[in-house]
């Protein structure tokens, strides 16, 4: 039933005239439209409803849905592919190209980036690498891209988390996976041999469900063709 609804969703949003989102702020909340009959965490499965009282800005996860155990949990959206990953070759992230209108001075990084760059912007603004994922996650997640986990620093119900990386559990690997490569396709998201090889495995050993066939497809009504959702979903 519920993916029926997605489906349902993926052609009200077409035929509502949705444009791709330009910034952030804009790509986020029309991802909560998309996965709103689905409300379940991208990593560890756990329920979430919004607080009607808070206009959609809040929500209550219910932990007894999944494995995490830390208490007062709400969910929160987080990049699949960090800032820093995807913009760590670009100008605006290492020299000062940008001038402060008030204050004349030079600056560098995201802000820059936002100002400078519209490959960037749309980087930032792309509605497949937002995912939602329990606040405990989002909280110690800082630079780390989505990579196998040796020694964890954290674990957070099935979720790994160390300095470098955050391993999710296998039965979301391929998800997460084929974020990058299509991050790596379309934008030209630099990769090691290293990288694409695990995310190969990970493709190939977690394929796309209902779930993400159906959200993928409302996302591919938006912004165009995600071959590694759509390939799947044959």
């Amino acid at each position: 039933m519920r993916v029926l609804l997605l489906l349902f969703l993926a052609a009200a949003l077409f035929a509502g005239g949705y444009q791709r989102p330009d910034n952030r702020s804009k790509a986020i909340k029309l991802i909560k439209k998309i996965h709103f009959d689905y409300k379940t965490t991208w990593l560890n499965g756990c329920d979430y409803s919004y607080d009607l009282q808070s206009c959609m800005d809040k929500t209550i996860v219910d932990t007894s849905s999944c494995s995490v155990r830390d208490e007062n949990q709400t969910m929160k959206w987080i990049q699949v592919v960090p800032a820093s990953f995807y913009g760590r070759d670009k100008a605006c992230m290492n020299e000062e190209v940008c001038v402060s209108k008030y204050t004349g001075k030079p600056y560098k990084g995201e802000r820059c980036c936002r100002q400078s760059d519209a490959e960037y912007r749309k980087m930032e603004a792309d509605l497949f690498n937002l995912i939602p994922v329990v606040s405990a996650i989002a909280e110690r997640r800082k630079d780390q891209i989505f990579m196998n986990v040796k020694n964890p620093k954290y674990t957070i119900g099935k979720v790994k988390i160390d300095g470098k990386f955050i391993e999710p559990p296998d039965n979301v690997k391929g998800d997460i996976a084929r974020v990058y490569l299509y991050m790596n396709q379309r934008y030209g998201l630099k990769l090691s041999l290293e990288e694409k090889e695990a995310f190969y495995y990970w493709h190939k050993l977690d394929p796309v469900d209902k779930r993400e066939c159906a959200i993928g497809k409302a996302i591919m009504k938006i912004q165009g063709t995600n071959r590694w959702i759509k390939e799947g979903c044959r």
